[in-house]
């Protein structure tokens, strides 16, 4: 286990300043091992927790410019991070938190990677309205590069997910997506996902696939975030709804 990591984790856990280490992570493909790593660590500290899906990063064309990447990155998430629509969570637990409204895709039978875009298709049993919940912990100051977020799972601390949408998934170009805290009105878009759900299931099952890993039949995956991320500060209520797909909400305490 390389020292990195578990300087990671420590701070992680610790809800200490994000500290890029960039001069300790040397590329993107150093930085997912490193990922690995911290993933392994953050594993064995609760009982029963494992891998039970996946966050997307970095998908939409103008992060891909920023960061110079010519494919998007991704970080696992975690069960016990996985939560029911109208779940409280402590807002102390962040040191700085920070929701993206994104639509989430349930996994009804695994992929490997080398399936064709009708199997992939035939795997997504529906899509979800979801909160993505994350920690930056002051990143947005130090600025740092994709390697160094990748390295600390972008940030993530898991999301909230409503149950699937009935009846047949709408085009996302259709999605009308809305964030607000105690009715207050945080951000509105239309038609901004940045992937579809099946180039974004497609893309990353073949990732996994490189590292020896598999997308799961009952498995979560983000897709990108359908507005920037919002600060919250404070306790209240965050709905985001994201017509008509159905919405999905979560108390902070």
């Amino acid at each position: 286990m390389s020292s990195v990591a578990g300087k990671i984790v420590r701070d992680i856990l610790d809800l200490n300043p994000f500290e890029p280490r960039e001069s300790e992570i040397h590329g993107l493909e150093h930085a997912y091992r490193v990922q690995a790593e911290v993933t392994a660590l953050l594993l064995s500290q609760v009982p029963d927790r494992r891998v039970a899906g996946y966050k997307i990063a970095f998908n939409r064309r103008s992060s891909l410019e920023y960061y110079g990447l010519s494919e998007p990155c991704y970080a696992p998430l975690f069960s016990d991070q996985i939560h029911a629509s109208g779940a409280a969570l402590p807002i102390a637990q962040f040191r700085d938190l920070v929701v993206e409204p994104e639509i989430a895709v349930r996994l009804r039978s695994s992929l490997r990677g080398d399936e064709n875009r009708t199997a992939v298709a035939a795997a997504i049993a529906g899509l979800c309205p979801a909160i993505e919940v994350m920690d930056l912990r002051g990143a947005l100051a130090r600025d740092p590069s994709a390697a160094a977020a990748v390295a600390q799972r972008v940030h993530s601390e898991g999301a909230v997910i409503a149950v699937e949408s009935p009846g047949e998934a709408p085009d996302v170009a259709d999605v009308v997506a809305r964030l607000s805290i105690d009715g207050i009105e945080l951000g509105a878009a239309h038609s901004s996902a940045p992937q579809t759900p099946l180039d974004a299931i497609a893309w990353l099952a073949l990732c996994l696939a490189a590292q020896g890993l598999a997308l799961e039949a009952g498995m979560y995956i983000l897709t990108g975030a359908l507005l920037p991320g919002s600060p919250v500060k404070q306790p209240g209520q965050l709905v985001a709804t994201m017509e008509p797909l159905g919405s999905v909400s979560v108390t902070l305490v």
